[in-house]
């Protein structure tokens, strides 16, 4: 962000912390926890489909 001057969530972030604005602050970690959650999702329904090997069979352990 400070290398392109580009205003994004860490600075807005930033700035909610410096500004006591719980709200927003509350917003953008829930946003970018469900990001990351979808993200992994997607990622583990890609590896199944990508490698025969991990599926959704019985557990060898």
């Amino acid at each position: 962000e400070s290398v392109f001057a580009v205003p994004g969530l860490g600075r807005l972030a930033q700035e909610a912390v410096a500004g006591r604005d719980t709200p927003l602050l509350l917003g953008i970690i829930l946003v970018s926890a469900v990001l990351v959650i979808l993200i992994n999702l997607l990622v583990d329904l890609a590896y199944a489909v990508l490698d025969p090997r991990v599926g959704a069979g019985e557990a060898s352990a």
